[in-house]
């Protein structure tokens, strides 16, 4: 496992972890069951469940060593070999066939449960890509999401922001689009800060982000689109460092960033 991949976990791990961080629920306990009653799908891992106790567990882990505390820890076994044989490999399509529907991690109990592997020899992220190597994995259909409607009533909970395109100038003799990127704050509608530059990438979006957090602190909820930029793995990282939850629209939902879109206009 290589350190992208423990970062993408840590990120995974922050997301259901934030609510409670970002004071956002009102009993932790209820919340903790909630999330230990769904299903994850999990960087690397593949889908999973968890109790309260684990996600209690990485909540102690976050405030003791911050973001860097919800990576995975070492495995003793690294560099083992944990492959499944010929004669695993057959078995375990010959069972799936029986089971297609069954939940993977379900699907693994049942084989450690039957002495079919040993937990030791075969992980369960082993048996989830060897099943997924042959489109064996059942999915689940999507749950509709009702679109929720912003409320904050307190400054820096949550801030919008996005990227419009600007007008063309004329800079040493060529014609150069231009980007505005900007921040909202959902409550108070001031612009912690906006700025055009003629670049698209990420280090204009972390200048701008950067002067914004200078100018008026931190908040507890980012919300912005699916861009790549958005995306990027530096830009969550960074939220999770600083405490704040990053989360995205649906695509091609821009109403959704209905003040942002406002003040751009």
């Amino acid at each position: 496992m290589d350190e992208k991949i423990r970062e993408s976990i840590a990120l995974f791990r922050y997301g259901l972890i934030a609510p409670i961080l970002n004071g956002q629920v009102s009993c932790q306990k209820t919340y903790l069951e909630e999330v230990a009653g769904k299903k994850h799908q999990v960087p690397y891992y593949g889908e999973k469940e968890f109790t309260p106790k684990t996600i209690s567990c990485w909540l102690l882990d976050y405030r003791r060593a911050g973001f860097a505390g919800l990576k995975p820890k070492g495995r003793s076994d690294k560099g083992q070999c944990r492959k499944l044989n010929a004669q695993q490999e057959e078995r375990l399509l010959s069972l799936r066939q029986q089971y297609r529907d069954m939940p993977v991690s379900v699907f693994y109990d049942q084989l450690v449960d039957q002495g079919e592997i040993l937990p030791k020899e075969v992980s369960y992220a082993t048996v989830y890509r060897f099943l997924r190597k042959h489109g064996l994995i059942a999915r689940d259909a999507p749950a509709k999401q009702e679109r929720k409607r912003f409320a904050y009533d307190k400054v820096n909970i949550l801030w919008q922001g996005d990227m419009s395109v600007g007008p063309y100038l004329l800079l040493n003799g060529r014609k150069t689009k231009t980007f505005l990127f900007g921040f909202i704050d959902d409550c108070s509608r001031i612009v912690p800060f906006a700025q055009f530059t003629v670049s698209e990438k990420f280090d204009a979006l972390k200048n701008v982000f950067k002067e914004a957090l200078i100018r008026r602190g931190i908040p507890k909820i980012v919300y912005v689109d699916n861009g790549k930029i958005y995306r990027a793995d530096t830009f969550h990282i960074a939220c999770a460092s600083l405490g704040i939850v990053l989360t995205h629209t649906k695509p091609y939902d821009a109403a959704s960033k209905g003040k942002i879109e406002r003040f751009f206009g």
